[in-house]
């Protein structure tokens, strides 16, 4: 008889220890906040910080390549003023605005060095960095020891926005110990409210909510094609959001353009719908000289130049649109002949 209710009471006291471990580590869903409203906040403590924050312009503007490391930012305590050669950050910063999610940002851009290359990455290409990114209590995050290169697109919304007005290097040199020195490259700072960063979504040593500070050098940028089909993935997008990939999608297969071989799915490949003329030049000077004397239709373009075995090459795009209505053959199914 004992035995009988000892054994219930173990069984019930077992359950109820389940029961409550369960209720423990159940997870709450906390509502995601109002982009708009968050947007308010944050552009309210980025403002705050820009305006008690100075950095050395003086040092860094004088540096012909100035690294992440010589940039500093130092809080401006009460009763305290800005050095001399040294600026407050608000007066220097460039003011930028975007939509993104249907909501008007607005972020902060210091200019260091524009860059000295010709080029500038669209926010779909490759790009070769080094780049130091910190909360804006100075906790730093991520930084980097030499460049890295990476598909911009991968980065987060605020990238997409400030790394295309910066200039590459203009040159490089290989060192004995393998590395790379580039010169002339841009070389800037970022400040981004949490909704061109990851929002409410947590990582690693960033909370929710966060806005982010980040220094940049940035080296080199080669155009993206994702799908090889000679239309560069930054094309490949719709014309009310021109940094969302995924949200073209011609002929609605589940798959968006810039993956797409076939964009509008009439059984012609894209690559056969558009025509290629090349040039090629055993130098980069000469090949460069040769395309700045083409002149250029509205429905042409110049493909990143690329170089094989010492041969300097790019393509001359047209976009045919053989039935004259406005859209090119590779995304009007009514037009599916192969151009010659």
């Amino acid at each position: 008889m004992n035995y009988k209710y000892s054994t219930i009471f173990i069984f019930l006291l077992v359950l109820a220890i389940f029961s409550c471990k369960e209720d423990e580590e159940t997870i709450i869903s906390v509502p995601e906040s109002d982009r708009t409203e968050q947007q308010v906040i944050d552009n309210d403590s980025l403002v705050g910080y820009l305006n008690t924050h100075y950095y050395n312009s003086s040092e860094v503007n004088a540096m012909t390549n100035p690294s992440l490391n010589d940039l500093m930012f130092i809080e401006l305590l009460d009763g305290d003023v800005v050095p001399s050669d040294y600026s407050l950050l608000i007066d220097n910063v460039e003011i930028k605005t975007t939509t993104h999610m249907d909501v008007e940002y607005m972020y902060y851009v210091l200019k260091i060095k524009q860059g000295e290359g010709e080029m500038s990455p669209e926010f779909s290409d490759d790009i070769k960095v080094n780049y130091w990114g910190a909360l804006t209590d100075g906790t730093v995050f991520d930084q980097t020891t030499t460049p890295i290169v990476n598909d911009l697109s991968t980065f987060i919304p605020g990238w997409h926005r400030v790394l295309p007005d910066f200039n590459t290097s203009d040159s490089f040199e290989s060192n004995i110990d393998g590395s790379v020195s580039y010169s002339g490259y841009g070389m800037g700072a970022m400040f981004i409210p949490s909704g061109l960063g990851y929002f409410s979504t947590y990582q690693d040593g960033i909370p929710t909510y966060s806005n982010l500070i980040f220094k940049f050098e940035l080296m080199q940028t080669e155009s993206n094609d994702h799908d090889s089909d000679n239309i560069p993935s930054y094309m490949e997008v719709s014309d009310s959001n021109q940094y969302d990939l995924y949200g073209f999608d011609t002929d609605e297969d589940s798959a968006p353009d810039f993956l797409d071989t076939d964009d509008d799915g009439d059984g012609t490949i894209t690559a056969d719908e558009i025509q290629i003329e090349t040039y090629s030049d055993t130098t980069l000077e000469g090949l460069k000289f040769t395309l700045d004397e083409l002149v250029l239709l509205s429905n042409q373009f110049i493909s990143s130049i690329t170089s094989n075995s010492g041969t300097f090459n790019a393509n001359l795009v047209t976009l045919v649109d053989s039935n004259d209505n406005g859209v090119p053959n590779y995304l009007d199914p009514a037009e599916s002949d192969t151009i010659e």
